[in-house]
């Protein structure tokens, strides 16, 4: 009896300091990279900031928009892993002439005669003695 109170206070008191713990405001939030969280903005904010970006973009000559994409190409080019590198610069890989052709090929493969069908049925009736 007395371990098993020991043991309940013990647990007891684990589970209030790791809920101490949990809400002390020492804790930190996990660093993300980018931009902050969009979430932290109002609407209003959020609707205000993609106006003025919309309106900066406008203002822009069509050398600096091809600038400006090119810049972030690049940048999403370096981000690539290698497998995805290599699917973008091989592109798709499936040929669908290709695969037509063989499925009409794999359809024209010729039935057996009756003849092929009876020695086949009788092959395996000689063979089987039951279970």
């Amino acid at each position: 009896m007395n371990r098993l109170l020991a043991v309940l206070i013990g647990s007891a008191l684990g589970v209030a300091s790791g809920l101490t713990v949990a809400q002390s405001p020492s804790t930190q939030q996990i660093p993300t990279t980018g931009p902050g969280l969009v979430s932290k903005m109002s609407t209003e904010e959020a609707k205000a900031a993609r106006a003025e970006a919309k309106a900066k973009w406008d203002k822009l000559t069509p050398d600096e928009k091809a600038a400006y994409k090119k810049a972030a190409a690049k940048k999403k080019r370096e981000e690539l892993t290698a497998m995805e590198e290599v699917a973008a610069d091989q592109g798709p890989v499936f040929d669908a002439k290709k695969a037509a052709a063989e499925a009409q090929a794999s359809k024209a493969q010729p039935l057996p005669s009756k003849q092929e069908r009876q020695a086949d049925v009788t092959k395996q009736g000689k063979g089987s003695t039951g279970q």
